[in-house]
């Protein structure tokens, strides 16, 4: 089996999220359930999707817009870690960020990949999605947060889970200007293989998340809880054309 929780993941939290994943073995194993240790971002393959597929798959974490448009029939929802964000439960949002000379409409947007909800999805729906005529993509929060910071990109969203780790580790992030936030959509969510059964797993990251403590929890992008939401609160949300 195998697990991973690559997507709040970074060098400087990595022990945080070793140390989570310890106390969801331990709730797990008092489930009668027997977890493998994560797998580190690095260590997977380079297709994401040939891993959040796998058979063996014992829990991971996408992005609502790969659940959404081509992961919902092939793996099963577990739940969605809450950060703590405000809003609805399990819900989340992208912080929208400008250059800080920007003078006019924004005309270059950042983005880290045309399948993420935060950076491309929520895009569609700022305030100056109208002005905007080209396209940066950059692989990463990260890399769009610095191409702002560099003057390379004018606007950009990032997930505001990770512009809470960025704001704790990146020095880019004092060099742009925060200017809003988009609407809340549903947190990334938690998934196993197809034939997983996810009442154990959900009552291990519930018992997980309440015994967890960090010290510094804005690190791993804040403090957690686990819900379950409705699927079909992921399935509504628009699958948005890829940039020209």
């Amino acid at each position: 089996m195998i697990a991973s929780l690559p997507m709040y993941w970074r060098a400087e939290n990595a022990g945080l999220w070793r140390d989570f994943w310890s106390v969801v073995q331990s709730c797990a194993r008092g489930e009668g359930v027997s977890l493998p240790d994560l797998t580190a971002p690095e260590d997977l393959p380079a297709d994401l999707y040939s891993h959040w597929r796998s058979s063996d798959l014992a829990l991971s974490m996408t992005c609502g817009l790969p659940f959404r448009s081509k992961l919902q029939n092939e793996v099963r929802y577990i739940g969605t870690l809450d950060f703590g964000l405000g809003g609805p439960e399990g819900h989340y949002h992208s912080q929208i960020i400008t250059r800080r000379d920007l003078a006019g409409p924004p005309r270059t947007l950042a983005y880290n990949s045309a399948d993420s909800q935060s950076g491309w999805a929520a895009a569609q729906e700022m305030p100056d999605r109208g002005s905007i005529t080209t396209f940066l993509e950059t692989g990463a929060h990260a890399q769009s947060l610095a191409a702002v910071a560099e003057g390379r990109a004018d606007i950009a969203c990032l997930d505001a889970v990770t512009w809470r780790i960025l704001q704790a580790v990146d020095p880019n992030a004092a060099e742009v200007t925060p200017i809003g936030t988009t609407r809340p959509t549903p947190g990334l969510p938690l998934i196993a293989a197809q034939g997983t059964d996810p009442e154990p797993l959900r009552r291990a990251l519930t018992a997980a998340t309440r015994a967890f403590d960090a010290d510094n929890p804005d690190l791993m992008g804040g403090p957690m809880t686990f819900c379950v939401l409705d699927v079909h609160s992921y399935l509504a949300e628009p699958i948005p054309a890829p940039p020209n």
